[in-house]
């Protein structure tokens, strides 16, 4: 059995998802990209094993900076599925020339597809109107729907407004690289001495400097906690970097507030290391995959109603807070509240980062993904009887 994946592009988190569901299946996994990477994408590959076949089609690629759009015209994608004849096609998305391509393809032979699908209501833009109208048109001829969360299930079935199979499957990280690696870092008398030198309890942002992001806000409430005993390291970059730097010097939050820069995801547990607790104040956010990486390392985690990782893995008051995004004295009470019970959250750290590897790790994921494309097999086998 050949499975052929069609992607935008093979970011590095995915990479041991997709080891994982190679090892799975009994034949051969393909991963076929749109490009090799996007703005504001600047990951780094990491030397690791490959366990499927990674290809990535020429193309013409433009960037639609504003919403966060990166159309890719491949062309070789038709010539490419006629080679390896996959019995399984698994399309991410619609929003791409190759995916519409590519579901052609596999409609004209007959080839189950499989929709993965991350988006949720909270984070659609079109929830009606002719783009909604185009969401219908392609998830009815998708045969199985592979949503990554419980909001994203829901979100996919109400498109499809029919009797539609959804295989609720995982958004997720190589958890326990994040919970090994913070527990070394941790462990170090030398790391001890850095972590002194900051607050006493310390936040983190992790994520890119954009408006959606929403990081002004968390600025603002840092400003109005007016807790000096309370600091904020921010990991990311991106063109509001100098605003946010200006916003911190009206409010006085020099050496309260750190700008780390970027770092790749390898560098990444040692801010989660450092931090007590995780902010994610997005306005818009998808999925929000540091949820799952400071949740791994033990780290309470705050975040807002529009993230879509909210749901499925923050357990309110246990492991995180949940806040709407325009709520800023929301905001500053769970700061607070935080701040108070600080050496409570640290003594939780261990009994959170192993809930979490256990319940959102690679090796689950990977069973839903080759779950779903079970499903989409039977539906081949189901068809061929038939006929």
């Amino acid at each position: 059995m050949r499975v052929a994946v069609l992607t935008n592009i093979a970011s590095p988190y995915r990479i041991p998802l997709f080891n994982a569901v190679a090892e799975r299946i009994e034949g051969e996994l393909y991963v076929i990209c749109a490009a090799e990477t996007e703005p504001w994408r600047l990951w780094q590959q990491q030397d690791q094993e490959y366990r499927f076949q990674l290809s990535v089609l020429p193309g013409l690629h433009w960037a639609w900076q504003q919403r966060e759009w990166f159309p890719h015209l491949n062309w070789g994608l038709g010539g490419m599925l006629r080679r390896l004849q996959p019995a399984v096609l698994v399309i991410g998305g619609y929003e791409q020339p190759i995916y519409w391509r590519g579901l052609l393809y596999a409609r004209r032979h007959r080839i189950p597809v499989v929709l993965w699908y991350e988006s949720w209501r909270g984070s659609a833009r079109a929830r009606g109107g002719p783009i909604f109208a185009v969401k219908r048109f392609f998830v009815r001829r998708t045969t199985v729907g592979l949503a990554l969360g419980t909001p994203a299930a829901a979100w996919l079935r109400e498109i499809h407004g029919g009797d539609y199979p959804v295989v609720v499957g995982l958004n997720t990280v190589d958890m326990d690289f994040f919970r090994r690696e913070v527990f070394l870092a941790r462990s170090d008398a030398e790391f001890q001495a850095r972590r002194a030198q900051y607050p006493p309890l310390l936040l983190l942002y992790v994520g890119s400097f954009i408006p959606r992001k929403n990081v002004a806000l968390l600025l603002k409430a840092l400003w109005e906690l007016g807790a000096p005993d309370v600091g904020l390291l921010l990991v990311g970059t991106g063109p509001q970097e100098a605003e946010l730097r200006q916003l911190c010097r009206w409010y006085g939050l020099e050496g309260r507030v750190f700008f780390e820069g970027f770092r790749q995801q390898w560098e990444l547990p040692y801010y989660y290391a450092l931090a007590d607790a995780l902010v994610l104040p997005s306005v818009l956010e998808v999925w929000g995959l540091v949820v799952n990486e400071a949740l791994a390392s033990g780290l309470f985690v705050v975040a807002s109603a529009a993230v879509g990782a909210a749901y499925d893995l923050i357990q309110p008051g246990w492991n995180g807070q949940v806040f709407e995004p325009t709520d800023l004295p929301g905001l500053v009470r769970i700061l607070r509240w935080v701040r108070e019970h600080r050496e409570e959250l640290q003594e939780r750290r261990s009994a959170v980062s192993e809930w979490a590897c256990r319940e959102f790790g690679i090796e689950r994921a990977a069973d839903r993904f080759v779950a779903a494309l079970q499903m989409a097999l039977q539906y081949r086998r189901t068809m061929a009887e038939s006929n």
